[in-house]
Formats: C-alpha cells, structure tokens, sequence
C-alpha cells in the first residue's frame, strides 16, 4: 500500500531526525538523507531516500520521474550523504537513460523491499505476479542516481 503523497514532508522530516540521532539504525542500513543546493535557488534541500550500496564506495537510488530533486544531478555535482549515521560526501550524477542500470537496481530493489513496487508504479493484488510490461514500465519511469562517496 503506498503513502498518500500528503503525508510525506511529515515523514521526510521524521526521518532526516531519525537518521541523525543515535536510533539512526533503526532505518540507516537502507534510507539516506541527501543534502544538496538547489541548482535553480541555490537553496539548500534535503531528501530521505531508499539506496542499495554497489561496492565500497557507491551507493545508488531510485526515483520516479515526477520527483523534483534528481533533476539537480544531470551534471555531476558534490553533496553530503547521511549514510549509515554519519556525514559523509560524495558525488551525484542522475542518469535518466541508463536503462540497463535502472532495470538491474529496480530489480534488487524489488527483491530487497518489495513493499516498495508502489512506489515505482508497479501495484499487484495479493498473490498476483509482475508482469515483464509493469516492470518495464517502471523502469521507464524511475531514475537512478549514482553517489560516489568522496570520504571515509
């Protein structure tokens, strides 16, 4: 069941604190705070999201589309992750068309968390099976972003 969209600046906020306290590994082993500067405002901003660790010193996200915060990393740009419980930073690169790398994240992702396929357009009924067409669609409309972490 997915989150009405509403809720969700109550639950960013919820999890930024979250993930900067001493309970951070209640949820630090699969969500990060990215903290970036707008590339328009030049205001500084702050996104929860889920991430699947490619090796020591890459992580990687999904997202939908729709978002508003992946479009800041067309170019490669520097940000500060808290990842794990602590502050670290690295270098984010949205890549949109990658769609070889959004199907192989989509799928771990799934496997991992599979309460997340709403998230990324895919709704199943209980028992039911995804189709190969939902899971390419899903991939059409999901961007991965790469965070090559800089330090420690």
């Amino acid at each position: 069941m997915r989150i009405p969209d509403a809720l969700f600046p109550f639950i960013n906020q919820f999890m930024r604190l979250l993930l900067n306290s001493p309970l951070h590994r209640l949820m630090s082993g699969s969500v990060m705070v990215v903290y970036f500067t707008g590339r328009k405002t030049g205001r500084r901003r702050s996104t929860p999201v889920r991430y699947l660790r490619e090796g020591e010193s890459r992580v990687v996200c999904l997202t939908g589309r729709e978002t508003g915060w992946w479009p800041n990393f067309l170019e490669p740009r520097d940000v500060l992750l808290q990842l794990a419980g602590r502050r670290v930073a690295a270098r984010a690169q949205a890549r949109p068309g990658d769609t070889e790398h959004k199907a192989s994240v989509l799928r771990e992702t799934l496997e991992r968390f599979p309460a997340d396929a709403p998230y990324h357009g895919i709704v199943l009924k209980r028992g039911q099976e995804m189709t190969p067409t939902q899971f390419e669609q899903a991939v059409a409309r999901d961007v991965v972003v790469s965070f090559d972490v800089l330090d420690g």
